[in-house]
């Protein structure tokens, strides 16, 4: 793949893409981004933590030649935690390194401000140019400054309180479940259960053993089949390797698609949230969503693709809840990214009070059908986006476009309120991403199989 520069992160195969010279080329760069953002002259602090790729501790180590400041060390940690870190320590920003649910021979980062937030659009953009600009003698610097402290504990007992403030105290134990970190940072989702007695049993747990794909998928995950019938387990959770994302696989093989898991979280907190609240998700996400918020009398609000969009209107509305069904995200103010982690206790919480299973509480989620696909793309996606747009308006479809010539573009039946999404990756190199969605099954497929013929024939 070719170095995947975007507004969501850095991410590259290590050592092919993304070499030495390119991590201390960025890492410079972000030095450099805080020294001109903090302006006060004083030394600065950052938040380093990773996931547990093979290549993540030398990409750690590459990066501490070009910061001359205070470094905690947090250690490999899963995102949510990290964010929280560089709020809770003080920090002026933070480096998350990580390529996500990339596979393991691939590496990056997500670069973090002083809310722990992903950096937005303009600060990225500064990042990329930088990076381009300095020249190799500008980041063979002194370290006089550096400090490098291990915080990783302090950082875990930060998050569990950070947890409490949103669940509270709690005891969840009555659904039986099995966690599978696959080697990843969701190994400390152990230690953070255990303060709620979640019953669970844990598995694939040695740091940066890969014992199936990195992206937990239905096809990925099946393997834990057999494991939740013969331990009579309720269901099955997989991360990825930093754990923003969490997947769940029931017994019956069936994967729970991450809209479902954004519906029940959201109705829940509505019935408690003032009537009115915005509810802010993706463009990507399932109209069961929208649905769930309506019956709450709350408003439903799209923005683009990617979690700093989704967070910024957020904060934006006040909105209690928000996500990206798409992919599985739910994030939970004051939270400020995805978190497979909190997801799952708040989803247990929402279990044990209601006394139901989770099989029992899907059947009340308004039915979509809902389906993804990944075309490789031969060209860049600006040459045929507008020949997309002209045969569904001649189609008498509306059309809803997000993120400028780089964003998505969704599709509406003006009928019955099914839809069609295209939008061109930003993390996997050449990738065109298309999404059907519609209470009909034999709507939704059709929507799809023209969407690819169509994308064929131009």
């Amino acid at each position: 793949m070719a170095l995947v520069e975007t507004f969501s992160g850095i991410r590259g195969e290590y050592e092919k893409e993304l070499t030495e010279e390119i991590i201390k080329r960025y890492g410079y760069s972000f030095f450099l981004y805080l020294k001109e953002n903090v302006g006060d002259g004083r030394k600065l602090k950052i938040v380093i933590g990773r996931d547990s790729r093979p290549s993540s501790l030398l990409v750690k180590n590459f990066l501490l030649e070009v910061l001359d400041c205070e470094i905690i060390d947090v250690g490999m940690l899963g995102t949510p935690l990290i964010e929280n870190a560089v709020r809770d320590f003080g920090c002026d920003g933070g480096v998350i390194i990580t390529a996500s649910h990339n596979e393991p021979g691939d590496n990056g980062f997500k670069f973090l401000d002083k809310n722990g937030e992903i950096l937005d659009s303009s600060s990225m953009e500064f990042l990329i140019n930088k990076k381009n600009e300095i020249r190799i003698d500008d980041f063979k610097v002194s370290l006089d400054n550096q400090s490098v402290r291990d915080s990783k504990n302090e950082a875990v007992n930060y998050y569990k309180e950070f947890v409490k403030k949103i669940i509270g105290e709690g005891v969840f134990g009555k659904n039986k479940i099995l966690v599978d970190p696959n080697g990843g940072s969701g190994i400390i989702s152990k230690e953070i259960f255990e303060d709620y007695n979640i019953n669970a049993e844990y598995i694939n747990m040695n740091e940066g053993e890969f014992v199936r794909l990195v992206e937990p998928t239905l096809k990925s995950m099946s393997y834990l089949v057999e494991k939740i019938k013969k331990g009579l387990f309720d269901f099955a959770i997989g991360f990825d390797c930093d754990a923003d994302r969490v997947e769940i696989i029931l017994k019956n093989g069936e994967l729970v698609s991450g809209n479902h898991v954004l519906a029940i979280i959201t109705d829940y907190i509505l019935s408690k949230s003032p009537k009115g609240s915005s509810v802010v998700c993706n463009d990507a996400t399932s109209y069961n969503v929208k649905e769930i918020v309506e019956k709450n009398k709350g408003n439903f609000v799209e923005v683009e693709v990617g979690e700093t969009n989704v967070i910024n209107k957020m904060q934006e509305l006040k909105s209690p809840i928000g996500g990206e069904g798409s992919n599985g995200g739910i994030i939970i103010p004051p939270s400020t990214c995805r978190d497979g982690i909190l997801t799952t206790i708040y989803l247990l919480k929402i279990l044990n009070e209601r006394g139901k299973s989770l099989i029992e509480i899907l059947k009340e989620i308004p039915e979509y059908f809902y389906f993804k696909e990944k075309i490789k793309l031969k060209d860049d996606f600006s040459n045929i986006r507008d020949k997309l747009i002209k045969y569904y308006k001649e189609k008498e479809f509306i059309i809803s476009l997000s993120g400028g010539e780089t964003g998505g573009i969704k599709v509406i039946n003006n009928g019955d309120g099914s839809w069609v999404w295209f939008r061109q990756s930003k993390t996997e190199d050449k990738i065109l991403r298309i999404i059907s969605d519609s209470k009909d099954e034999k709507v939704a497929v059709n929507l799809l199989n023209e969407a690819k013929s169509v994308f064929d024939s131009i």
